[in-house]
């Protein structure tokens, strides 16, 4: 998780000095549309703070449809959370946001000692107390606190530190009865829900600690990174020259502040991989989440 951007750079500054890239017109007009049409969402990605993703109107808790509907003062009571330890937490979260039931998500560290200072990624990654955790705030009329456990089993990607362990984290003694009881029953069961057999005794369940939320970049991360990477690519294939021909070669002739348009492109691709390399050093906005914080962002949001 932590060094994601250094393959792509990697890539661009092994090519050879003409960075000779075969690609197609079709393919070369085709990625610039895309880029082009991205060009707002991905500024709002690099320069504005995420919101949280609004629920499809069918997974609305009936407490809030009936409270927004009517102008009343909204009730969470159909709204609960949970928090899990599921491995690096980019897909996961993505990827619990996209069930049935789930409201909200958001990804965090939670797990050390009480007496631990706030974390940031670079403690959580160079540590041993602290877990990559994903909070969920669902709607417990459409999906049942088992039903998220089993959603946690499936999509987690555990290994075998602190940092990724597999665990599901109680916030009181009837959770903590309800996660061993689900957990003892899909192993007696020999429940399959995942392809690689991962075995439920790697699931540990933990008291619940303080959860503080992750630098903003974490949020919804793989949604921002896919347009990142993708301008990416645009711009090696355009300082390798693959749009010279465009417009009757104008693009060829073009220069700005001197530069030619295939230095331009290679230019702004070294200072958007640098931007992604340097987010971790300048962004420190760790905010810790009390319990009800998520579902009340969720309800906002609704």
């Amino acid at each position: 998780c932590c060094l994601v951007p250094i393959p792509i750079i990697i890539t661009y500054l092994s090519l050879p000095s003409n960075r000779v890239i075969m690609i197609t017109p079709t393919l070369a007009f085709a990625t610039s549309f895309f880029v082009l049409a991205g060009h707002a969402s991905v500024t709002a990605a690099f320069m504005s703070t995420p919101s949280l993703p609004s629920s499809p109107p069918s997974l609305l808790p009936t407490s809030l449809a009936s409270a927004a509907a009517t102008g009343r003062s909204t009730s969470l009571s159909a709204v609960r959370e949970a928090t899990f330890g599921m491995g690096c937490f980019w897909e996961p979260a993505e990827s619990l946001l996209k069930q049935p039931g789930v409201l909200a998500t958001a990804v965090g560290y939670t797990g050390a000692p009480p007496n631990k200072p706030p974390p940031t990624y670079d403690s959580v990654c160079f540590g041993k107390d602290w877990v990559e955790a994903v909070r969920v705030a669902y709607d417990d009329e459409l999906v049942s606190y088992d039903q998220v456990l089993d959603y946690f089993f499936r999509l987690q990607k555990p290994a075998y530190t602190r940092q990724y362990a597999s665990i599901i984290f109680v916030d009181d003694a009837m959770e903590e009865k309800d996660a061993k009881k689900w957990k003892k029953e899909s192993a007696s069961l020999e429940k399959k829900q995942r392809d690689d057999n991962l075995s439920y005794d790697v699931v540990q369940i933990e008291p619940s600690s303080s959860f503080y939320k992750a630098e903003e970049y974490h949020q919804r991360y793989w949604e921002k990174q896919r347009l990142r990477f993708l301008i990416g690519f645009a711009l090696i294939a355009g300082e390798s020259g693959a749009y010279n021909n465009f417009l009757g070669g104008v693009l060829g002739k073009t220069e700005i502040l001197g530069l030619s348009f295939d230095s331009v492109c290679g230019a702004l691709f070294l200072v958007g991989a640098a931007w992604m390399l340097l987010e971790r050093l300048v962004v420190r906005d760790v905010k810790e989440l009390e319990q009800g914080d998520l579902m009340a962002m969720a309800a906002e949001k609704n």
